[in-house]
């Protein structure tokens, strides 16, 4: 059963509704870019089917998201840029409240990029699943951003600091392989991409048929186990994105990513 309560977000139903897929389709927009309609749609997708499966998979299709749609940000007047931006980071940030409340697992099943803020999607998940071409790029330094979508907060807490600084000051694209090692992704599959999303649903059929309210109170102890909390650094990660969308350091690096060169910090 497929539902679309978005023109670029799927909802298929599986495993007799037991497991639930969302989908956020490419589009006309090259590797699966968002804006800020695209993004709220999922989450009140999430939202809406919280209590109804035993396991929710996230993807997309054909790759996962290369993040906010930079074009859409550098084509609007300067004045009106930090107000886009602030614009994105308010949907994604619901959506991430969405996941991570969600009453069951959630599954990120990763093909192509995920980038920027789409990062931040995949690592808001309670399991990560990679295909073999996966790549995970951080990206926010080299456009001269501070990172948003809570990538930081879950990056500290599954790499620790030192190696968190390292990604998001060095943002080098990191392969499903790499992603594995690094504690970030939980298995890596080989074959078709039809293949890996097969699997990944086997695997969320297995989710489903567990313990959903004992994994449900686990994600909320998990969640405390850390010092700080999830909503204080959303607004953090916002009030900081906001900033800099302003600042002349990204302009340059907004500059620079279009004209393929590389930025000139001052």
């Amino acid at each position: 059963m497929t539902e679309r309560p978005h023109p670029l977000v799927r909802v298929e139903r599986v495993a007799d509704g037991n497991v639930i897929r969302i989908a956020m389709e490419e589009g006309e927009e090259p590797l699966n870019v968002f804006r800020p309609a695209k993004v709220e749609a999922m989450a009140k997708t999430v939202e809406s089917v919280a209590g109804e499966a035993g396991c929710l998979v996230l993807y997309g299709d054909p790759v996962f998201s290369a993040g906010a749609d930079l074009q859409a940000i550098e084509q609007a007047p300067q004045e009106l840029r930090s107000a886009k931006i602030d614009a994105i980071a308010a949907a994604s940030n619901r959506l991430i409240r969405a996941v991570r409340e969600f009453p069951a697992p959630v599954i990120a099943a990763v093909t192509g990029v995920a980038a920027g803020g789409a990062l931040g999607f995949a690592l808001a998940s309670d399991l990560i699943h990679v295909h073999e071409d996966a790549v995970f790029d951080t990206a926010y330094a080299r456009i001269g951003l501070t990172p948003d979508n809570a990538t930081p907060f879950f990056l500290v807490r599954t790499v620790g600091p030192y190696r968190a600084r390292e990604l998001l000051f060095d943002p080098d694209p990191i392969d499903a392989a790499q992603a594995v090692d690094l504690g970030i992704a939980n298995e890596r599959y080989e074959g078709s991409e039809a293949e890996f999303l097969a699997a990944v649903t086997e695997r969320a059929v297995d989710y489903a048929s567990g313990p959903t309210e004992a994994y449900a109170r686990t994600k909320r102890l998990l969640d405390t186990a850390f010092e700080g909390g999830l909503d204080r650094h959303l607004e953090r990660e916002r009030s900081a994105i906001k900033r800099m969308s302003e600042s002349d350091t990204f302009d340059e690096g907004l500059a620079a990513f279009f004209a393929e060169r590389d930025p000139e910090w001052s």
